[in-house]
């Protein structure tokens, strides 16, 4: 579609707008900067002020100088004050980029289409069919309606891709994993993450296959009986190996620090651990049981001095290493 100015229009008064405000800058300034540079040009014979200009414009003087000083600091707009150097055009461009963040998404809906609603859906997309049939494929047997259900709702509700559903089908053969209940929630999953291309899907895969080494090492070394982990511990898991830089030595040693002090099975109280030592910059099981003999050597050393009211590294070694105890939820609810 063209664009052209009316040349009916009665003109009037005109001024000039710079060009490399639209071919720089329009992106990069917020509405505000655009309209208070645009009121400043019109007057620019009147030399405004800012007290002005905030009348005008209805805006704050405060926000009208720092709307001016973007374009003070860019070249545009002269003031009386001195330039301030600062990274305005990073903050407007981080401010337009940010993304809300995104609701939760529901789980696929009870009310499924029907056998004749799936056939019309896979004429308007042959790659549904395709879809089908490939999933049928890498299970071994047919995935029936419940399973076309589940990949047409994924992809039409969630809105992945036909590629990226074969890429958590494909990865769900492999685990063993293959019932609906289960592909749903991971698409649920990779839908709330936007995992909406293949070189994300491939990403994540290889996210989940370095969570499950490290599963199976922590398994075979704790004597786990899970075959695999569940998706709470997939995230600890994650955010060990990545976020801390932590392999499956450490890990484990976090589990046996746990198993110290937990009758159950705690992920959380190993995060605990785990974050302590990173805290204090301990990179090996050598350095942890560096820092766990200076410890002793420390209190050694406080147990031959006349008793103090309280000991502060007892106390930091209690808080972190203590049992952990659960309050149960009361379930009658407030009146």
């Amino acid at each position: 579609m063209l664009i052209r100015v009316n040349p009916t229009m009665l003109w009037g008064a005109v001024f000039s707008v710079p060009a490399v405000v639209v071919d720089k800058y329009m992106k990069l300034a917020s509405a505000e900067q655009i309209r208070t540079l645009l009121w400043v040009l019109r007057h620019a014979a009147e030399q405004p002020t800012t007290e002005q200009a905030a009348e005008s414009l209805r805006y704050s003087e405060e926000n009208v100088r720092e709307y001016v000083a973007f374009w003070q600091q860019n070249g545009i707009l002269q003031t009386d004050a001195p330039t301030v150097p600062a990274p305005q055009i990073q903050t407007v461009r981080h401010v337009e980029t940010r993304k809300p963040e995104k609701p939760a998404l529901p789980d696929l809906p009870e009310n499924k289409p029907t056998a004749a609603e799936i056939l019309a859906r896979t004429k308007e997309t042959p790659e549904l069919g395709f879809l089908f049939q490939e999933a049928q494929k890498k299970f071994s047997r047919t995935i029936g309606y419940d399973g076309q259900c589940t990949l047409l709702l994924m992809h039409d509700r969630y809105g992945l891709p036909v590629e990226v559903i074969l890429m958590i089908i494909e990865y769900c053969a492999e685990v063993r994993k293959t019932s609906n209940a289960y592909i749903a929630a991971m698409g649920k999953s990779w839908a709330q993450e936007e995992i909406d291309t293949i070189e994300k899907a491939e990403e994540k895969i290889g996210e989940l296959h370095r969570c499950g080494k490290l599963w199976k090492e922590l398994a075979s070394s704790a004597g786990l009986t899970a075959p695999t982990p569940t998706s709470v511990q997939s995230e600890y898991l994650r955010a060990w190996s990545t976020e801390l830089g932590y392999g499956s030595d450490m890990i484990f040693l976090a589990y046996e620090e746990m198993a110290n002090h937990c009758t159950k099975l705690s992920f959380a109280y190993m995060n605990k651990v785990l974050r302590n030592w990173h805290g204090k910059g301990l990179k090996t099981p050598q350095d942890v049981a560096e820092d766990n003999r200076r410890f002793r050597e420390k209190k050694s050393q406080d147990d031959d001095k006349p008793p103090a009211s309280y000991d502060i590294d007892e106390m930091e070694q209690r808080l972190l290493y203590g049992p952990i105890v659960y309050k149960k939820k009361n379930r009658r609810e407030a009146t």
